[in-house]
């Protein structure tokens, strides 16, 4: 006989694979953001304009002028010589503070204070490399030193050229400086304006020789002669005229003819 086992209620088996409850849809919907009123900004400063400023007839006077091209010396042979006349009165326009010629800084003393040139403006004999015969002297170092001596030699003030006064500047060579770029060594000729020169004072002013004084003439008689005939006029023809630089007057070219050694 079998023996009798208990029944017990069967369990239902679980599915597979297990329903899981549904998942949220990716991207979530967000809220939708407030709406803000659009910012107003404050426009941009409008750049501040210059304001005119109040001049007087010295700040006028005293501007830098046009500048010509300058009596260059550099790499040029002892012995170059220009030759010229003061074209105005030099005046502080033409006081300009020194530069590095390789970096364009402005150049300084050890102590700090500014060196400085002098741009003396000048006229010039027209030549191709002056046509419109205007040229500039550029005066510091050693070429200050021998204007101011050429122009105590002439008898003229101290200061600056004379305007009209004649000037003839010679390299006469060079001092080399260790590290440095020589330095040139120029002379100076100096002729006052309007025959102000004093004689003995420059090289190519000479002292007229005193001549004796004639002597006295006698009277000598003639026998009358007889009323010349009238003849007719000769007829004069007129010789074209010489053209001179307009940028220079007579006395000037009597001068730089003076300085150049051609009068």
């Amino acid at each position: 006989m079998q023996p009798q086992y208990p029944q017990y209620p069967q369990q239902p088996m679980p599915q597979y694979p297990p329903q899981y409850a549904p998942q949220p849809q990716y991207p979530p919907q967000y809220a939708p953001q407030p709406q803000y009123p659009p910012q107003a900004y404050a426009p941009a400063a409008a750049a501040a304009r210059p304001v005119a400023v109040r001049g007087s007839l010295n700040d006028f006077f005293d501007q830098t002028s046009a500048g010509s091209k300058a009596w260059v010396f550099k790499e040029k042979p002892d012995g170059t010589t220009y030759s010229g006349i003061v074209a105005r009165v030099v005046n502080n326009s033409d006081i300009r503070q020194q530069t590095n010629p390789n970096t364009g800084e402005l150049r300084f003393f050890r102590d700090g204070r500014p060196m400085f040139v002098m741009v003396v403006p000048m006229l010039v004999q027209p030549s191709p490399e002056f046509p419109e015969g205007e040229a500039s002297w550029w005066v510091k170092g050693q070429a200050r030193d021998e204007l101011a001596r050429a122009m105590a030699e002439a008898g003229a003030p101290e200061g600056p050229p004379e305007a009209g006064a004649g000037i003839t500047v010679t390299k006469a060579g060079e001092r080399p400086i260790p590290g440095f770029n020589p330095k040139f060594i120029y002379q100076v000729r100096y002729a006052r304006p309007n025959g102000a020169a004093v004689a003995n004072s420059v090289p190519w002013a000479t002292e007229p020789t005193a001549q004796p004084a004639p002597p006295p003439q006698q009277p000598v008689y003639a026998a009358p002669q007889p009323a010349p005939v009238p003849q007719p006029a000769p007829v004069q023809v007129a010789a074209a005229p010489v053209q001179a630089p307009s940028n220079l007057t007579a006395e000037q070219q009597e001068l730089l003819a003076r300085l150049t050694g051609t009068g």
